[in-house]
């Protein structure tokens, strides 16, 4: 198959005589990508199984209302019993996913590197004064593409909802939505009245139309926040009247991540409410400030959410309670697979296998301001 007209200017781009960066190109557009360490340090694996990752949960006690409360007694009375059958589950399919590269032995050739190992593509030795022409090694800059490429696309996915690959693995905004009394998670109903333990708490204007019509929602959360520092800051109070919430049901918070006009919001009204130098104004002055927490815990900027115009929202949650499973011994599995028979082609894959699981969500928040 000859080279497309693409390939021949990379290669053209990747050998010039003159050129001003020998080594490694340099990278223009690589952000932060928080949530991947994030969900990635605290993930859990499993062993495998038939296709679900099943969890217990358990979101009511009692008999509703039968025989299942203290009651007194004298003597010979005869007393009553119950028998708990309360506990549900949560089923999660595991996913499988791919992502690969490939590139001709001839583009190779004009970057000056020869193949030793033809079946595989290992092995690659360079040209005798290769230096002289090569701008980059082509071979380790398309090793380092996939790399990126990787880490963009699981940053996407975790971030996602699960909706743009039906083959894919959920995301944190499958698990933190924003109108929780709708949808469904682990194969429940949030909609049905007995499965509000699995909804999450949301300050969304989406929420806030349902909460309108259904005031009985409020008990999940309520309207996004128009942030102001008036009265001690609104968002401040909001986020302090969450937390409560949150730890409700034996929560713990410990993630918060934010798009940057959240982020701004807060900072002003930090501010306007006790934003002090001890020195006065005295010697030199920086206006600018260190990392935003509330109650300790830093909230995070993820460029991610301002890329999907979700600048003014923030997320926060407990990552005992969301978490990445990996099956185990298949998460980032890489591949040297043995080039075709009849074409001399290399391919270099990377595959996981896994979900995105949840065991309890009353202790995650979506927050927005207005």
């Amino acid at each position: 198959m000859p080279l497309s007209a693409a390939v021949l200017a990379y290669i053209a781009d990747s050998a010039l005589d003159w050129y001003l960066n020998k080594k490694s190109p340099f990278h223009q557009t690589i952000q932060q990508k928080p949530l991947i360490s994030k969900i990635e340090s605290n993930a859990i694996t499993f062993p495998g199984g038939s296709g679900n990752i099943s969890v217990a949960v358990r979101g009511a006690y009692g008999a509703g209302g039968v025989n299942d409360t203290l009651k007194g007694f004298t003597a010979d009375d005869t007393v009553s019993f119950y028998n708990p059958a309360n506990h549900d589950r949560l089923l999660y399919v595991w996913r499988e996913m791919h992502l690969g590269i490939g590139l001709t032995f001839t583009e190779l050739k004009h970057d000056g590197i020869t193949v030793s190992n033809a079946e595989n593509g290992t092995g690659q030795t360079n040209h005798t004064k290769r230096e002289e022409t090569a701008l980059i090694n082509m071979w380790q800059d398309k090793l380092f593409d996939l790399g990126e490429q990787y880490a963009r696309s699981l940053n996407g996915l975790y971030w996602g909802d699960g909706t743009a690959d039906a083959l894919g693995i959920h995301g944190l905004r499958h698990f933190l939505v924003e109108d929780p009394s709708i949808g469904t998670v682990g194969g429940m109903n949030r909609a049905t009245a007995a499965n509000a333990f699995i909804r999450n708490r949301a300050r969304t204007a989406a929420f806030g139309t349902k909460v309108g019509t259904t005031p009985a929602l409020s008990a999940h959360g309520g309207d996004a926040v128009t942030s102001t520092p008036a009265n001690g800051g609104a968002l401040i109070q909001v986020l302090q009247e969450e937390y409560r919430q949150l730890r409700r049901y034996g929560g713990n918070p410990n993630c918060f991540m934010a798009g940057s006009d959240f982020i701004g919001a807060y900072e002003t009204e930090i501010r306007a409410n006790g934003n002090y130098s001890e020195r006065g104004f005295t010697g030199s002055q920086d206006g600018a400030m260190g990392p935003i927490l509330f109650n300790g815990q830093r909230i995070v900027y993820d460029p991610t959410l301002d890329d999907l115009g979700l600048e003014k929202r923030g997320y926060w949650w407990d990552d005992r309670h969301i978490m990445l499973a990996k099956m185990d011994k298949e998460w980032k599995r890489t591949y040297n697979p043995a080039r075709p028979h009849d074409q001399f082609v290399l391919h270099r894959s990377i595959t996981n296998t896994g979900q995105m699981v949840a065991k309890q969500l009353n202790s995650g928040l979506v927050i927005d301001i207005a």
